[in-house]
């Protein structure tokens, strides 16, 4: 005490201790912060999936179809960035195959459009400059899971241990969610696709998925290849339709191809025909989650038993 006044003092001892609790806090605060987040991200996620219905919805009530993948259609090339004419194609190493891909085209009727059902319903999401500038180097936000990886244009490599890539030297976007194959995927008709309607899903369509989380290796789908990850923009590619039954985890050595996956717990978002957006487990029996895919097959998922 000096001039009679009190001075208060904390021990080493004390600071100690202090410390000690604030880091306890921290540490169980930092999971609920993290959860969260997650949280948030997911119902984002979810969003962008009942954005992509209501499009798909839109497109269907102006055109008449839902949207199909597209494909190339033998002649279709669009400039490289020095300007000459390419395919963009992709060579698999495993199939010793090359795939080449089809483009968005505005010009195209639905019925023979050759770009993706993700290209096909930008007009519906508020992107129309995109569709009719085919502004393949533009990321779109909607079109990728935020817990999962940002929205960004990249320059694809030539090649990696996977395949080689022939993208014309110019940056693409992606998206993580692919349309369900046996609905998404118009058959080849006489120079045009045979894209289904509604009307077509006798199943029901909330028994129906039309599109989900596709699944995802981190290891392998890096921002500069597109093994199975091709843009949006590009027709007919694994990378926007799945038909695989497995709904699987994102992690190193998963089986991606053809599957449906995600980077949240517990499981996938998928889009059904009625616009409704649900997780599926990863656990779900490959009975059911040919019950979902399939729109005509007779049968019903357990769940909905």
């Amino acid at each position: 005490m000096k001039n009679g006044k009190p001075r208060w003092g904390m021990t080493l001892v004390e600071l100690m201790v202090v410390i000690s609790i604030i880091g306890i806090l921290v540490s169980l605060l930092m999971p609920a912060v993290q959860r969260s987040r997650e949280t948030a991200r997911r119902l984002q996620c979810a969003n962008h999936l009942k954005q992509l219905g209501l499009a798909i919805q839109m497109h269907h009530e102006f055109h008449r179809i839902i949207p199909h993948n597209g494909g190339w259609d033998g002649s279709q090339t669009i400039p490289d960035t020095s300007g000459n004419p390419f395919t963009p194609s992709t060579t698999d190493f495993a199939m010793n195959r090359t795939f080449k891909w089809g483009v968005g085209d505005p010009a195209m009727p639905p019925t023979k459009q050759t770009g993706s059902w993700l290209f096909s319903i930008l007009p519906f999401v508020e992107q129309q400059n995109v569709f009719e500038q085919r502004a393949w180097e533009t990321a779109l936000p909607l079109y990728v899971c935020p817990s999962r990886r940002r929205a960004r244009a990249e320059t694809i490599v030539p090649s990696d241990a996977y395949g080689q890539y022939e993208s014309g030297g110019w940056r693409w976007g992606k998206s993580d969610y692919a349309g369900n194959g046996f609905v998404i995927e118009g058959l080849p008709l006489r120079g045009r696709f045979r894209p289904k309607r509604f009307a077509d899903i006798r199943d029901g369509l909330s028994n129906t998925i039309l599109a989900g989380e596709k699944a995802f290796d981190p290891l392998v789908h890096q921002p500069n290849t597109w093994y199975w990850d091709e843009p949006f923009f590009l027709g007919g590619s694994g990378g926007t339709a799945r038909r695989g039954a497995g709904v699987v985890p994102d992690a190193p050595g998963n089986d991606y191809k053809t599957n449906w996956g995600s980077a949240h717990s517990g499981g996938a978002q998928f889009l059904f025909a009625d616009g409704s957006v649900r997780l599926i487990s990863f656990d779900v029996s490959w009975q059911d989650m040919t019950a979902y895919l399939t729109p005509a097959g007779r049968d019903v998922p357990s769940a909905g038993k």
